[in-house]
């Protein structure tokens, strides 16, 4: 059997903004692009906002990073402990500079438009409000030592299985039809793309391609 479909992208992990539990708000933070610059309601639905994380990487061929500051860990939703943190940054998952501009020479991103990102947050923040994406939770102003998290990629399932026709039969690694062998959901692969924003709505790739195999099987399509 061929397979395909692998090398994408499902979710990105705990530690960016508030990962897959959207009842919880997300810390006071920003995320930057490859350009320093600010691109995404933070506090979205983690389907909607790790996509747009998922499309400024494509675009820029850059990491995207979560700029936070010492004073975000003691929110209530916070991934970090002041303990873990501090593992985080030795083990250099976590970037740490006093100043912002230290951070952008870390991260290697524009300081300009880092520290005006930051200072245009900062100066609506200290009113509550965010009028460039309208965000309503975690909107507190951040300060020094700052620190950057890379957002990293992280798979909730699988991404990647055998290769079918759209009746979900299994080809061969010459494409020709295997006999009496079908793959629906996410034993399948080459359907999602190359980034999926979750585990939920596989259930629905799930259902369609159970039946198209069935009607298959029975000579119904």
């Amino acid at each position: 059997a061929a397979v395909t479909g692998f090398g994408g992208t499902i979710d990105f992990d705990a530690r960016t903004g508030n990962g897959t539990d959207d009842r919880l708000p997300t810390i006071p933070s920003i995320f930057v692009n490859g350009k320093g610059l600010r691109f995404v309601n933070e506090d979205s639905t983690y389907a909607y906002g790790f996509r747009a994380i998922f499309n400024q990487e494509k675009q820029l061929n850059k990491p995207t990073y979560q700029i936070f500051g010492q004073t975000s860990i003691s929110e209530k939703a916070s991934p970090w402990s002041a303990e873990s943190l501090d593992k985080d940054v030795k083990n250099g998952l976590v970037i740490k500079a006093s100043s912002l501009k230290e951070l952008a020479s870390l991260i290697d991103i524009p300081v300009i438009n880092l520290v005006n990102s930051v200072n245009t947050w900062n100066k609506n923040a200290a009113k509550g409000i965010d009028p460039e994406y309208d965000r309503t939770m975690g909107v507190k102003p951040v300060s020094g030592p700052y620190y950057a998290y890379k957002n990293t990629p992280g798979h909730l399932g699988a991404i990647g299985g055998l290769k079918i026709n759209k009746t979900c039969n299994v080809l061969d690694i010459y494409q020709q039809l295997i006999t009496g062998l079908y793959a629906a959901g996410l034993n399948a692969g080459g359907w999602i793309g190359s980034y999926y924003p979750g585990s939920g709505t596989a259930v629905g790739g799930v259902i369609h391609q159970a039946r198209r195999a069935a009607k298959s099987i029975l000579g119904l399509e």
